[in-house]
């Protein structure tokens, strides 16, 4: 008799731990759901939309060089920052636009999860589909960028596709 009911509380306490791991992950997808509908955001535009949304941007940071240019052949040159900043960062902002596609894309990732990527550096890109900011081929860290503070990253062109990538840091 003890031995069955020993055997129904194994059987309850598994049951209960399996029903805990699937509410676990129900959480989990939800919560990541919920990150990549806040943070990324993405609509179909007219070229002259795009293209004004995408000077607009640019115009905030009139006259300062970007940290990142491309040269040809997809080369990054790294422009140094002379000062130190001590201004934490608290996102990296990109925005993207495609003419041929006619759609912008506005991607926001905070600065708290970029310092957890492993050795400190972390790769945005579409895979080979147009423009691709890759820390580790650049030999940039998350550091380097904390260092250089807030400002403008990279403004580029995709000369294959014709995609304007503007990068920044706030």
């Amino acid at each position: 008799m003890a031995d069955t009911k020993t055997k129904r509380t194994w059987i309850s306490i598994v049951v209960a731990i399996l029903v805990v791991l699937f509410m676990m992950a129900v959480v989990l997808v939800g919560s990541a759901i919920f990150y990549v509908r806040r943070h990324i955001h993405s609509e179909f535009v007219t070229t002259a939309i795009g293209s004004e949304a995408f000077e607009h941007e640019r115009a905030r940071f009139a006259g300062q060089e970007p940290l990142i240019e491309m040269r040809e052949h997809d080369q990054p040159l790294i422009h140094r920052r002379t000062a130190s900043s001590t201004v934490p960062l608290q996102t990296l902002q990109i925005l993207a636009f495609d003419p041929r596609a006619g759609k912008i894309v506005r991607v926001s990732i905070p600065f708290w999860l970029l310092r957890m990527a492993p050795g400190r550096r972390f790769n945005v890109g579409s895979g080979g589909q147009g423009f691709e900011f890759d820390t580790e081929r650049m030999h940039l860290t998350i550091d380097d960028l904390e260092r250089a503070g807030p400002g403008l990253l990279m403004d580029g062109t995709d000369p294959r596709a014709g995609a304007r990538v503007l990068i920044w840091t706030e």
